[in-house]
Order: structure tokens, then C-alpha cells, then sequence
């Protein structure tokens, strides 16, 4: 009684931990004592106890994503004398104050991934400097949030794109993670921002769906946790 009572105690706690995530999916897939023959109480005590291993390993993940390291690369390809020549040839004077005037993203190697291989979020960023307002300090941000309630973040991170010269120019910039083996399947939304001395001017969506095995032709086959 002790040991059943061990094992529905372990299994509530751990299922407290990822009740943000996807129960349902955790329900069909974690608990299989249903598969019991009825009054088979030993073979129902066996899978439950398997049940809480496999829900301490999604929570163990869970944790490892709010921890994990973000990494950022910035490179600049052209100046800011170079960005401002091309605004001007399509407008007829540069902004008073410094303008973003472009900010693409996309997720490398594509929006379908695995756990445990490198995501990266890529962007092309031009500020165009005003003729008022030159120097000015360019961030931009990253927030990951949880694929059930898409208004908790689970990690961030915001780095200064140009913090030595402070100038525009054109700019590109990547996060690179890796997601931890284990994490919960389904779809994780990413959101990044642009910042002009600390004030949001842009933003993009980059929403990634987690799949356990994407096959040699790039499909993704959602499979059963084992």
C-alpha cells in the first residue's frame, strides 16, 4: 500500500511540473495501465511506476528549456553611409532620427525540428541613421514561450546588435539553441523584437513545431512516446 501510495504521490508532483504542456498528448501516451487485464493490480502498479519515470524525463526537459544557453552571432555587410545612399535614392532625404527601415527573419533548417539538433533564428536588419540622430543602439530580442499557454515565456534573451560603434547599417544577426531531448512535442512559438535604444520599432514570429524524427525527405512523423 505504501509503494502504490509512493507511486500516485511521485506521479501527481511530476505531472504538476509540465501541466503547461500537452496533457492530452501525455495522457494517451504516459499512463498504459489501461492496457491491464482487469484485476491485474501487480501488472497496473508496473506501468504506473513506468509512467512516473516518463513524466520525471519530460519534466526533467521542461526545467533544461528555461536553463538552456541561447547563443548570438552578429556581422555587419554593409555600413551605414552604404544604407543611407540607398534610402535616399528612393527618397528624397534621410529620417531626422535613425529608422529600421528593413527586419526579415527565418528559422534554419525550417520550422520543422528535433529535440537535441541546433534551431537557429536568422535576421537582416538596415537602420538608415537621421540626418538630427546618427549614433543610435540597436538590440534585438528572443522569447520562446510555452507550446499550451503561448502567453508564458519559458526563455530570453536580448543582445546589442552593434554596441561598440552604436551606428546603422545592415545587419545579420542569429540565435542558435537546442532544444532538450524530451521536451513535450507540438508547436513552440517564437517571437523576436527589434529595438532602437530600447524601444520596440519591429517584431516577427517564427513559431517552430517539435516532432520526435523528421525522415530523409524532410516530413515529420509525430510518434508515441516509448
Amino acid at each position: 500500500m505504501r509503494k502504490l501510495l509512493l507511486v500516485f504521490t511521485l506521479f501527481a508532483f511530476a505531472a504538476g511540473q509540465v501541466q503547461a504542456f500537452d496533457l492530452k498528448d501525455l495522457a494517451r501516451n504516459i499512463d498504459r495501465s489501461y492496457k491491464c487485464k482487469s484485476g491485474d493490480q501487480s501488472c497496473k502498479n508496473r506501468e504506473r511506476l513506468k509512467a512516473v519515470a516518463r513524466v520525471a524525463a519530460i519534466a526533467g526537459a521542461v526545467a533544461l528549456i528555461t536553463k538552456m544557453v541561447i547563443d548570438y552571432r552578429s556581422q555587419r555587410t554593409s555600413g551605414a553611409d552604404e544604407v543611407a545612399a540607398e534610402y535616399k535614392a528612393q527618397n528624397a532625404q534621410l529620417p531626422l532620427e535613425p529608422v529600421a527601415t528593413e527586419y526579415t527573419t527565418k528559422t534554419l533548417p525550417g520550422p520543422v525540428v528535433e529535440p537535441g539538433k541546433p534551431v537557429v533564428i536568422q535576421s537582416d536588419i538596415v537602420v538608415v541613421p537621421g540626418t538630427k540622430k546618427q549614433k543610435t543602439l540597436i538590440e534585438e530580442r528572443i522569447t520562446i514561450y510555452d507550446n499550451e499557454d503561448n502567453t508564458k515565456a519559458l526563455n530570453n534573451l536580448t543582445k546589442a546588435v552593434n554596441a561598440k560603434t552604436k551606428t546603422g547599417g545592415r545587419y545579420q544577426n542569429e540565435f542558435s539553441f537546442t532544444l532538450p531531448e524530451g521536451l513535450p512535442q507540438g508547436v513552440y512559438p517564437i517571437k523576436t523584437q527589434l529595438l532602437l535604444d530600447g524601444k520596440v520599432v519591429s517584431d516577427a514570429s517564427n513559431d517552430i513545431q517539435l516532432v520526435m524524427h523528421v525522415n530523409e525527405r524532410g516530413a515529420m512523423q509525430v510518434v508515441a512516446m516509448r
